[in-house]
């Protein structure tokens, strides 16, 4: 994350607020690089801030001791953390797996609904997928949790998270919720395809999506289908264009079209020959966003004559086509936008790799050439950029 200026994914599918659990504990320690013996000490301090409060103290006890006897679920360090296929590797060593699994399970058990309960029944998923009791893990899990499961599934699927893809398959194989299956089934196809490079596995499940899974809504006020999503994502899969990464100044914008909110055809870059675009990536419920605002109004009142074109790529819900167009008339922004209802999952948004809004891009409308992005396109920066830009062009040969 570059900045705090940044609203970070807040899709039907995200974002996942940290979880409170064993593997978000450990992360924390090993990103302060802290050695075993250290680890255990933080672990047993852990243990003692808690102990006026009964179900917390019990799963902060439980991780005490599966720690102190297993830590080869522990990444040595943050240069060299834990893979997907060394995490599946040390859950195949697990050997008493299984009372660690019932262990957990009672306690979930013990303190229906509460944050001690889902943290044990997700830590089942993440370090015993294979045992007995995982079964009736994902099954309480499905009946007591399952609202704030979507809600999850966006923040596994980052390489912090090297159990995810098992997590999603005993989700998928075993939970007797549809709806969750669907989710987990979406998530597992992106962290195959973003976090362990497997794009011939992600693009069957991709398609197992859209087979099985096409008419779920991804949330209940989504007009949008988790079919759709899969769809989207196969067509960015077999894109040669496809971004895992922001796109940055140097390199190309992937050609794309859609239409705008009032009916327009957008032509990226194709429809701003002998223009310099920007294209702005925000929200309106976006902070950082709506402060930005003035800069790109401002931007657009000097140098729109000159050559300058903007293209807002809206991340807002599908249900909000109304309020977008009262907003943007509020804030003088008369420039075209795109809204596909799909936020974070928008096609547009996964093939531009973005991770964070706002975000710009001057983009030289007959190259496709990004001229500038991100901290160097917004801001007290942004005018400075379009007037380079802009002067460049215009001196450029003909």
């Amino acid at each position: 994350m570059r900045g705090g200026a940044f609203c970070l994914y807040g899709s039907v599918l995200g974002p996942a607020p940290l979880r409170p659990g064993v593997g978000r504990n450990l992360q924390l320690y090993n990103a302060m690089n802290l050695s075993r013996p250290c680890l255990m000490v933080c672990l047993a301090a852990l243990l003692l801030s808690g102990c006026s409060r009964s179900p917390k103290t019990a799963w902060q006890r439980f991780q005490v001791t599966f720690f102190a006897a297993h830590l080869e679920f522990g990444a040595p360090s943050v240069s060299k953390p834990l893979t997907p296929e060394r995490w599946e590797k040390a859950v195949r060593q697990f050997a008493d797996a299984e009372d660690y699994a019932a262990r957990a399970l009672a306690l979930a058990k013990s303190h229906p609904g509460t944050a001690t309960a889902e943290q044990a029944l997700w830590w089942i998923l993440e370090y015993c997928p294979e045992a007995p009791s995982c079964k009736e893990a994902v099954e309480v899990l499905s009946r007591d949790f399952s609202d704030k499961f979507a809600n999850q599934c966006r923040g596994l699927i980052n390489a912090d998270s090297p159990y995810a893809d098992h997590f999603f398959r005993a989700i998928v194989e075993k939970s007797p919720n549809w709806q969750m299956r669907g989710q987990a089934m979406l998530a597992r196809a992106r962290f195959r395809q973003v976090v362990m490079h497997d794009n011939a596995t992600a693009e069957k499940l991709f398609e197992q999506v859209v087979a099985q899974f096409a008419g779920i809504k991804v949330s209940k006020d989504s007009l949008v289908t988790l079919g759709e999503l899969a769809q989207d994502d196969l067509t960015n899969l077999r894109s040669p264009n496809l971004a895992p990464e922001p796109l940055r100044a140097g390199q190309k914008v992937p050609r794309f079209e859609a239409t705008t909110t009032d009916g327009r055809a957008a032509q990226v870059p194709d429809r701003y020959r002998g223009k310099v675009v920007l294209l702005d990536f925000w929200a309106t419920w976006c902070g950082p966003c709506v402060k930005e605002i003035p800069n790109v109004v401002d931007a657009y009142a000097k140098y729109h004559a000159k050559g300058l074109e903007v293209l807002g790529v809206s991340l807002d819900r599908a249900n909000a086509g109304d309020s977008l167009a009262s907003f943007a008339r509020k804030h003088n922004m008369p420039w075209p936008q795109i809204c596909d209802g799909k936020s974070w999952d928008s096609p547009i948004v996964r093939r531009f790799g973005i991770k964070g809004i706002p975000h710009a891009l001057i983009v030289d409308g007959d190259t496709g050439l990004i001229l500038a992005d991100g901290e160097d396109a917004r801001g007290p920066k942004l005018a400075a950029a379009v007037e380079d830009a802009l002067t460049k062009k215009q001196s450029a040969p003909k």
